[in-house]
């Protein structure tokens, strides 16, 4: 069985270890997650499976709502937990705000998730990634 909650201190080695192992290019570091919990405007939250950390995702709200990271273990993908990530921050940040994320160009199956939970692309930033460089779909709710 798989349960979202709140990314708190006792999961942020794990959190840290796993992003890294999903983009190890670059990897949000131990630092951010840490400031992640402690900022009122951030919603950090870990996907458990038998208690252990399996994805995670952040979402910011400010004015508007900004998903920041989503990361599923690669040995747990096509398993709905990216989805029920993703439904958990909408979830928070349903205001009434508008919600953005970028997204790799080359990324299908995570844009096919943002499509599937009401995400639309709105405009491209031209060669925002490196290795490879490729483009950055800006996607909204």
């Amino acid at each position: 069985m798989i349960e979202i909650t709140e990314l708190t201190e006792e999961y942020l080695d794990a959190v840290t270890l796993l992003d890294a192992a999903v983009f190890p290019d670059s990897p949000w570091g131990r630092d951010s997650f840490k400031n992640n919990i402690i900022n009122d405007y951030d919603y950090p939250v870990v996907a458990l499976t038998d208690g252990n950390v399996v994805g995670y995702g952040i979402i910011r709200q400010i004015d508007a709502g900004e998903i920041l990271l989503i990361g599923v273990s690669p040995e747990e993908r096509r398993k709905g937990i990216g989805r029920m990530i993703t439904n958990e921050l909408l979830s928070w940040a349903n205001r009434g705000e508008n919600i953005f994320l970028e997204v790799r160009e080359g990324n299908t199956a995570a844009r096919k998730l943002y499509e599937s939970a009401g995400f639309t692309e709105i405009a491209r930033r031209r060669n925002y990634y490196r290795d490879p460089v490729e483009d950055a779909i800006i996607m909204m709710c």
